[in-house]
């Protein structure tokens, strides 16, 4: 697929530091004091400046204006200059997320970061268990700091989703886990990561192909249960498609990334920057472009070989390859590199064999459309017009497609709120981000 396809990344994921006061055994990053990973692609481990950062940010604004940025590290509040940062980031339409472990977060510190431009945050839960989930995360009181920390973003009126990473610690509580995140935590997106073997995740091997096919297999229960109140995501496990074409082939989350990206926009429509600059398609993958120090980010997403290599995907090898789903799914190109070398491999985790569902070739999965011109063709009220506001740049343009579509269809000339929320109504997906938890 030639770059032109894939103009700009809409989403950018920035590690802003390798500083953290938690020391999580599956650590992509191998973040914290005592790094344990010693190959040359984790090596260098300094930090952009502040000024640095700035660069970065005009660089982003520069070519991918009002691009969601997810500031994390490691711990990115751990950083003294990160109200500087969101500040400069907010001031210049970025959508900024910043992904934390929670313990920093405060009722005054959650003011400061509504107040400089936050627009969501990120909260991590791995076991119902407040032990379980400390020892994952190797801190005693983690567990309690994400529930403190779901409590204070509420009263600031800050949006938060919840972070899930699938284990042998956690495998047989996901539905239960799904339930305290919605009725507990009162969060209405809940992601689910699988594991990929990069940084102190590559030393980690708890559970095989077969036991994560079960978690697909809760995910679909999940996702049917909590359709219209929570959403629920895989995370890393683009070949989830399978189970959905086989349980429900009309289902809603059913679809892939335009371009003939499949289900992973790694290097298409997403992208990752390290706490040096360095850049690459995937967090997860430490493979890399270029560095933002010496080469532009327009630069490495056009040319570099991995960027232009992984929007390959007619050559991905051996059962990707093969695939009837791999112009809708694709695998995961990080798993790959971690468990081969290779991140054209065929994606280890993934037990399908190629050919057992034929019909899969001819599947139109929906297109997640990241940077359509949000154009009106109908009559909007400033209400209704204002609350798309709410809604992020990159997407925007696609959910105003669909709305006006349904009005089309059912006969509405005007879009008023009131449309809106009978839309929202009726999807699976709710509101984005956080809502009033029931306690």
């Amino acid at each position: 697929m030639p770059s032109s396809t894939f103009e700009r990344p809409y989403v950018i994921s920035w590690n802003l530091t390798y500083r953290c006061n938690l020391a999580c055994e599956h650590c992509y990053l191998d973040a914290g004091p005592r790094p344990q990973v010693e190959t040359d692609n984790f090596s260098d481990r300094s930090e952009l400046t502040t000024q640095q950062c700035f660069a970065v940010i005009d660089d982003i604004v520069k070519f991918g204006p009002e691009s969601l940025i997810i500031l994390t590290g490691g711990e990115p509040l751990l950083r003294r200059d990160i109200l500087e940062i969101i500040r400069y980031a907010a001031a210049r339409d970025l959508w900024v997320v910043v992904g934390t472990n929670g313990v920093k977060i405060s009722e005054n510190l959650a003011g400061l970061l509504k107040k400089e431009g936050v627009r969501g945050l990120a909260l991590s839960l791995d076991a119902l268990d407040p032990e379980r989930h400390d020892t994952f995360r190797q801190v005693k009181g983690a567990w309690q700091n994400t529930v403190n920390g779901a409590g204070v973003l509420h009263r600031a009126g800050l949006p938060f989703i919840v972070q899930t990473t699938v284990g042998r610690h956690n495998v047989d509580e996901l539905r239960e886990i799904a339930d305290f995140t919605y009725e507990k935590l009162g969060a209405s997106v809940w992601n689910l990561y699988f594991l990929v073997p990069t940084g102190r995740g590559q030393f980690i091997s708890d559970m095989s192909p077969a036991q994560y096919d079960g978690v697909l297999e809760d995910l679909h229960f999940i996702q049917k249960k909590y359709a219209g109140k929570m959403l629920a995501n895989a995370k890393c496990a683009p070949h989830y498609i399978k189970t959905l074409f086989e349980k429900d082939d009309r289902s809603p989350f059913l679809k892939s990334y335009t371009g003939g990206a499949g289900g992973c926009p790694a290097g298409t429509h997403y992208m990752g920057i390290r706490p040096n600059g360095d850049v690459t398609p995937c967090p997860y993958l430490p493979v890399f472009g270029g560095n933002l120090k010496t080469s532009s980010l327009r630069t490495i997403w056009d040319t570099s070989e991995v960027f232009v290599n992984i929007r390959r995907r007619k050559s991905l090898g051996d059962r990707c390859g093969a695939c009837e789903f791999n112009s809708t799914c694709g695998g995961c190109r990080a798993r790959a590199y971690g468990v081969t070398g290779d991140y054209m491999a065929e994606d280890p985790l993934c037990t399908h064999q190629p050919g057992t569902f034929p019909a899969a070739r001819e599947l139109k999965a929906p297109e997640v459309q990241y940077g359509e011109s949000a154009t009106e063709s109908i009559q909007w009220e400033a209400d209704a017009r204002q609350r798309m506001k709410q809604i992020p740049a990159f997407v925007r343009g696609m959910v105003t497609r669909s709305v006006e579509s349904h009005c089309r269809k059912s006969g509405i000339q005007t879009v008023t709120s009131a449309v809106l929320e009978e839309i929202r109504s009726r999807m699976p997906t709710p509101r984005i981000f956080g809502r009033k938890p029931f306690n």
